[in-house]
């Protein structure tokens, strides 16, 4: 394939919601980005997040220029670290928070960047990385210091937009430059690749703002101890929510070490408001407080089963800190599809310990979404007036919705899906933008305590089985002189019968183990222990079959003497 084109191609967040990992080929130069993660789900038993697949990163690493990252939140950061290899050594461009951030996580995993690998970068700021120059424009958005980037090639200028909307009180001031935005549409722009997050929402986003009125009027009415949750990055809201708290007499803490260390990171920019810090103690400082004067934040928007707040709403004593009836729960986020059931899960619970609780289910005034609406895309396209628009970061429902509303506004728009390059440019006499017939290397790798599953269907596979069948331990004991069988197969099970109740059950299938053993080995002489294993293993699924319905996995294990 010719190297002479501009092309796109997503190796996550695009036909999906999180691990945002995009890579832009200009001439033989490739760039990245974005690399984030997403929450694990039942189908990975084990694991704790995902990552993108980045084979085909590996496989251009000699010609990859510049990693640029557009803002600090998990699912555009988060896999840096554990992808930072992969990048050979390339310049990573971050934004002084979003610098913070990645130094912490980079710290956690004993990664120690090259003298002037990290980048710095600042608000039309001009960088050059190989066949591309890049400009960062500030967006509004829920974090500090989001940006979106123009890439000025030899083909035309491109605009990945990353998270944003348009605000009129955002947090930290930070205001999407409407200016820069228009005048690049007067420039001219090849395409713009948009977040299509809220391609289906009709009404405006509405402004962080919009929320407080509501916030502190829950707060300063609450009778007894507040649990407030949101996302850690959306630190901007957990700086209000804390003041908001401290102004109506309640001390804070915080449980959970990503929200204390975004606070640190804030301490260390000036993001953090003067005077709070006095009224903010730890958890083990907080129970000494009438519960009227307290506020907690509390990790676990999704549900996750470590998180502070599942296990409170499980009725778990959290480093002091317990559930009582009567305290308001405010669950200040969005849920993220896929984990509907975990979140549910939570506020089961919550209901269950008496508590009051807030959530998108009954209020819709405590959460404002930090991406746009529709009226916030058709802005943004009306600024840039591009002739493509590639939707990105959504599932596919979203990604069509978005490239339906660039359509019916006058723009192109073309639907690409992880795995798919689209060629925006070129010098031959193709048509473009087209999409390549090839597939590229693309999926989800998982984060496995200190190992990544490289796509390993193997273990997954085992683990999900696991799960679901349970496993059965079968032990033969011979005489390592001629393999004559010294005692009945014994058998152990977990997560298939009670052994208690159901003994007889575990008792037939070792009894017909043994018994086929002896019928396939003369004289119960053990000539062949593979063999052996295999008809161990083959006898004790037929009898779990017969008696339980259900084939457990089976672990063999032969012990001569």
């Amino acid at each position: 394939m010719s190297k002479n084109h501009l092309a796109a191609l997503p190796l996550g967040g695009v036909g999906e919601i999180g691990h945002n990992c995009m890579v832009y080929e200009c001439n033989g130069d490739h760039i990245v980005v974005d690399a984030g993660v997403s929450f694990a789900d039942e189908t990975a038993p084990g694991t704790d997040i995902i990552v993108p697949d980045t084979r085909y990163i590996r496989e251009h690493a000699k010609s990859l220029k510049g990693v640029f990252i557009t803002h600090a939140h998990e699912d555009h950061i988060g896999a840096m670290g554990y992808l930072w290899d992969d990048f050979n050594g390339a310049p990573v461009y971050v934004t002084a928070f979003a610098k913070q951030v990645l130094l912490s996580k980079l710290t956690e995993l004993g990664i120690k960047p090259e003298k002037g690998q990290l980048i710095e970068v600042k608000a039309g700021e001009k960088l050059k990385a190989g066949n591309f120059e890049a400009e960062y424009i500030p967006v509004a958005h829920s974090i500090p210091e989001a940006f979106a980037i123009a890439f000025k090639t030899s083909y035309g200028t491109f605009v990945h937009t990353g998270d944003y909307k348009f605000d009129d009180a955002p947090n930290f001031g930070q205001k999407t430059d409407e200016k820069r935005m228009k005048e690049l549409g007067k420039e001219g722009v090849l395409a713009v690749l948009g977040d299509s997050t809220n391609s289906f929402k009709m009404s405006p986003a509405g402004s962080e703002a919009d929320i407080i009125p509501h916030l502190t009027d829950v707060i300063k009415n609450a009778k007894q101890k507040v649990v407030f949750v949101s996302f850690a990055s959306n630190i901007g809201r957990v700086l209000q929510v804390a003041q908001i708290a401290a102004d109506n007499g309640r001390r804070v803490c915080f449980l959970g070490r990503t929200v204390n260390k975004m606070l640190q990171h804030c301490k260390t920019l000036g993001y953090f408001p003067a005077g709070l810090a006095n009224s903010i103690v730890d958890a083990e400082e907080i129970k000494g407080f009438p519960p009227e004067k307290t506020l907690v934040f509390a990790s676990g928007t999704q549900g996750e089963s470590n998180a502070s707040l599942t296990r409170l709403s499980q009725g778990a004593d959290v480093r002091g800190v317990k559930l009582k009836e009567g305290d308001t729960v405010i669950m200040s986020s969005k849920m993220i599809p896929g984990n509907e059931r975990a979140i549910l899960n939570t506020i089961n619970g919550l209901y269950k310990r008496g508590c009051i609780v807030l959530s998108e289910l009954n209020d819709k005034q405590i959460h404002v979404s930090g991406h746009g609406s529709r009226a916030d895309m058709e802005k943004m396209y009306a600024m840039l007036k591009p002739q493509m628009v590639i939707p990105v970061h959504g599932e596919p429902a979203q990604l069509i919705e978005n490239a339906k509303l660039a359509k019916s506004l006058g723009y192109g728009a073309l639907n690409v899906f992880n795995g798919q390059k689209i060629v925006m440019a070129g010098k031959d006499k193709a048509e473009y933008p087209h999409i390549q017939q090839h597939q590229y290397p693309h999926g989800r790798n998982y984060i496995d305590g200190l190992n990544i599953l490289d796509n390993d269907p193997l273990i997954l596979k085992e683990r999900r089985k696991l799960s679901f069948d349970g496993v059965i331990s079968a032990t033969l004991v011979i005489k390592a002189s001629n393999g004559e069988i010294l005692s009945d197969v014994q058998l152990t099970s977990k997560g298939v019968i009670d052994e208690q109740a159901q003994e007889d059950i575990l008792k037939e299938a070792a009894i017909a183990t043994t018994s086929a053993l002896e019928r396939v080995f003369a004289g119960g002489q053990v000539d062949s222990p593979q063999k052996a294993a295999e008809v161990m293993e083959k006898t004790i699924k037929r009898a779990l079959k017969i008696n339980r319905g259900k084939q457990p996995t089976v672990l063999t294990h032969i012990i001569t003497v």
